[in-house]
């Protein structure tokens, strides 16, 4: 071999024709290198045995001669002469020692570059593989591949939720290696990761004695110790692992059955790979990390994509629908233009009109508006409705609305849950269609106010000939029966809420009353109505439907309304009174505070105080009735008098009513008569008596 030449030839000068061989390398790993005149087969004794502290040694043995030449890293070369007791000078073992250096070199050279090799491996695992744990795993395997003593290795990182250190990887040990979680400071990793002092150990007492030191619970010495499978630990490295200044967990390898000592040059090489530990471990962060923002980036990317979608297909539908608004095609087409945007069947319950507009006409709904009212009502948010009937299915309601005042629904029947874009669609379609209704409310606004121009014109017109040109424009025949009625709400705190419900009474009355002549319009909280026919009897029947209608406008939800309804007469020139009467009429359900129907005729005496201030009344019966709330029985006589003036001042009947005796009653009477200062036989006294009861009895002034 030529880079032992010069020992060879120095080797053949000195020792003759005795046959030779030359072995190389540490004592668990010594390999043959060369012969010389022998092919026995045969191994060096151990080298760690003989070793002094001169740079050689020697020994002989079984008729053989060893020389032991000693270099750095426990590196010997072992020359075996084949014969025994060949002694050699010192000059020349000094000779053969410098001869010998080159193979040593050469060897730990080898030595490097397979170090090195697997180094390389194990960057590569770092930056190729994913699988932190496979990385971690891969790291202790290859730290025991270049660190000769090692059998066995693990690594943990510290856990902060758990305060403790706990396994990611782990080569040579059992399952139980898995429990052993040592705190900070504990046992021989938990003092590494405590100070990031390197500790090393060349034997079983030394990690015994050390473990015992740093107080290790008996739990974690059970775990560890059974780890190993009863192996005899003969020594151990334990290096911190690092990011920087920061501790981040240790790593440690033991050695069991291999030969030789633990070096120095094992510490290096377990802190290499210990580092190598901390940068996989940071990469797997720092992937982690890019991880979660690509994941972000892409949600974002994909939420921008779908907003995107959304105002495109936004802005597709308000052109679409608004072109249809301004061409006035009504809420029918832009009902039927959003059922194909979405393709699936939609139709609109108009509240105002109580009407559904669907996109096809042969369309079915499986609504009426108390269910609409039901489901709409305590949520005004758009949602899903379940529907159980001949037709089962699924819709999504989405109200439209004017302010506060409720316009009407959309109705989509949703087999599945709609899309965004669906939604979008929906949304869109209602905010155009709820313009479109508040175009036609402005336009009968308008025409409201017109009406009531007109309607106000003709109640105050004297001229025969205007009267009669002004009815025609509105339909009415000169000649034809007119009876006039005015409908009033009277609660009411938000305006938009107000006009709404004004213009679905409206469309009410007008479909309560299909086949008659009308005028109607609304003004503010009142709605006036006209209707002419051709027959005194037809006026009866339309009576009667508006106590009917007014029942129906309450069941369907409507507000509480007073209604004065004038007389019935013949001929046009009688509108203003038939329509004065109806106001008279209104003005005394005022008075009584009364939310209900009445006709001017049914009033009867209470005409004459139609007008009267309610406190004047109320003044007028407290002068009248005070002197009673004297006396301590004032109920008893107040009942009395009222229930005497009611019986038509009959003693009998009287008595009979209260179950007293006459005389009891006759009694009664006299006092009164004293406190009131009053004569039942004087006409004029009993007609201020009898008007008294008649007003304390219609005006439920119960005070009294």
């Amino acid at each position: 071999m030529d880079i032992v030449k010069s020992a060879l030839f120095y080797l053949d000068k000195i020792i003759k024709n005795s046959p030779y061989q030359i072995w190389a390398g540490q004592q668990h790993e010594q390999k043959h290198i060369y012969s010389n005149g022998s092919n026995k087969s045969f191994s060096p004794p151990f080298f760690s045995l003989l070793k002094t502290v001169k740079t050689y040694t020697i020994n002989s043995n079984n008729g053989m001669t060893f020389y032991f030449f000693f270099y750095p890293e426990e590196f010997h070369i072992c020359l075996c002469i084949i014969k025994e007791n060949l002694l050699l000078t010192d000059e020349m073992l000094e000779q053969l020692h410098y001869y010998f250096y080159p193979l040593y070199s050469q060897e730990m050279i080898q030595k490097r570059d397979h170090e090195w090799k697997v180094v390389m491996e194990t960057t590569r695992s770092i930056n190729s593989a994913i699988n932190t744990d496979e990385v971690l795993s891969n790291i202790v395997r290859n730290a025991i591949k270049v660190i000769p003593a090692a059998d066995a290795g693990y690594l943990q990182l510290y856990d902060k939720s758990s305060e403790r250190l706990v396994l990611k990887a782990a080569v040579g040990f059992n399952e139980h290696i898995n429990d052993f979680r040592p705190k900070s400071g504990e046992s021989i990793t938990g003092m590494t990761f405590l100070d990031g002092k390197t500790r090393i150990y060349h034997s079983r007492k030394e990690i015994l004695d050390a473990m015992s030191e740093q107080k290790i619970t008996e739990e974690n010495y059970h775990h560890i110790i059974s780890s190993i499978d009863d192996h005899l630990l003969t020594g151990g490295i334990c290096v911190a692992v690092s990011i920087g200044e920061k501790r981040i967990g240790v790593m440690m390898v033991h050695q069991f059955f291999a030969k030789g000592s633990l070096t120095n040059r094992d510490i290096v090489l377990l802190q290499g790979f210990a580092a190598q530990a901390a940068i996989a471990i940071q990469n797997a962060k720092l992937f982690s990390e890019i991880k979660n923002n690509i994941a972000e980036l892409t949600e974002l990317s994909q939420q921008l994509t779908e907003k995107n979608a959304v105002l495109n297909k936004r802005n597709q539908v308000h052109k679409t629908l608004t072109q249809i608004s301004l061409k006035n095609k009504g809420a029918k087409t832009i009902i039927t233009e959003l059922a194909q945007m979405v393709e699936i069947p939609i139709c609109f319950y108009d509240c105002i009109e109580d009407e559904f507009l669907c996109c096809h006409q042969s369309q079915r709904h499986n609504f009426s508006y108390e269910e609409i009212r039901k489901k709409m009502l305590p949520n005004q948010a758009p949602h899903y409705v379940d529907i159980q009937g001949d037709e089962n299915g699924c819709y999504y309601l989405y109200p439209i609305n004017n302010g506060t005042a409720f316009l009407g629904c959309l109705i989509a029947a949703a087999t599945n849950p709609l899309s965004k874009l669906d939604i979008v669609t929906i949304e869109q379609g209602g905010a155009i269609l709820a313009l479109e209704l508040v175009k036609k409310h402005t336009l009968t606004d308008i025409y409201y106010k017109k009406t009531h121009e007109y309607f106000t014109a003709l109640i105050k017109t004297t001229n025969p000939e205007s009267l009669y040109k002004q009815g025609k424009d509105f339909g009415l025949l000169p000649s034809s029966y007119i009876c006039a009625a005015v409908f009033e709400i009277k609660t009411y705190h938000d305006l938009q809420l107000l006009e709404a419900n004004i213009h679905r009474l409206v469309s009410f009355i007008k479909k309560s009353f299909p086949t008659l002549q009308l005028l109607i319009y609304g003004f503010h909280n009142k709605v006036n109505l006209l209707i002419s026919t051709d027959h005194p009897s037809a006026q009866v029947e339309m009576t009667e439907k508006l106590a009917n209608l007014i029942r129906m406008w309450k069941n369907n939800g409507g507000q509480n309304l007073t209604v004065g309804i004038g007389s019935t007469y013949r001929g046009i020139e009688n509108i203003s009174k038939s329509y004065d009467e109806a106001e008279k009429a209104l003005a005394y359900l005022a008075n009584r505070e009364e939310s209900t129907i009445i006709h001017y005729e049914n009033i009867g005496v209470n005409r004459l105080f139609i007008h009267q201030q309610p406190h004047e009344i109320e003044r007028f019966l407290e002068e009248t009735f005070a002197p009673l709330f004297a006396e301590k029985n004032h109920h008893e006589l107040e009942h009395t008098l009222l229930t005497y003036i009611q019986m038509n001042k009959s003693a009998a009947e009287t008595a009979k009513q209260l179950h007293i005796h006459i005389n009891t009653l006759y009694k009664r009477l006299k006092r009164m008569e004293e406190l009131l200062y009053i004569d039942f036989n004087n006409p004029e006294d009993n007609l201020k008596i009898q008007l008294a009861c008649h007003l304390r009895a219609s005006y439920n002034l119960n005070k009294f």
